[in-house]
């Protein structure tokens, strides 16, 4: 099967979402050099899988991710709204490779939102994993 036709099929929900839907806010970045996020912080979700570890930080809306795996892939942080308040997508990359380090995208969503931070090794098609966040700090 060509690389294009898994990309398409193994895309998630939400990437369906920004196609199909007319309201939805989406946004793409390569992350900037980082250092790590605060992993004990309050308001801080991490999530890892084969090849790539993602955080969000609710204050700042900001997405960290590392590539962890030298593959030759990058690596991707993806969050997305999971409730009916809004239509929201968000999606930053590594592509510094697994000696590069954390990269960080500073985005802007809507507070008080349930949603999924996901990780993702070569994104699309590759590892991911999810766990799920909120945008407003408590």
């Amino acid at each position: 099967m060509g690389k294009l036709v898994r990309a398409l099929i193994g895309i998630p929900a939400a990437v369906v979402l920004v196609s199909v839907g007319s309201t939805t806010v989406a946004s793409a970045a390569t992350g900037t050099p980082s250092s790590a996020p605060n992993e004990d912080a309050i308001g801080v979700w991490c999530v890892s899988t084969t090849g790539a570890k993602a955080c969000f930080g609710e204050y700042g809306d900001k997405v960290w991710v590392k590539d962890t795996k030298a593959n030759g892939d990058s690596a991707a942080g993806t969050i997305y709204n999971t409730d009916s308040g809004s239509d929201w997508y968000r999606e930053c990359f590594n592509t510094r490779g697994a000696d590069g380090g954390w990269v960080m995208c500073n985005f802007d969503v809507p507070e008080g939102r349930e949603g999924l931070l996901w990780a993702a090794n070569k994104p699309f098609v590759g590892s991911q994993a999810s766990t799920k966040i909120w945008t407003t700090i408590i």
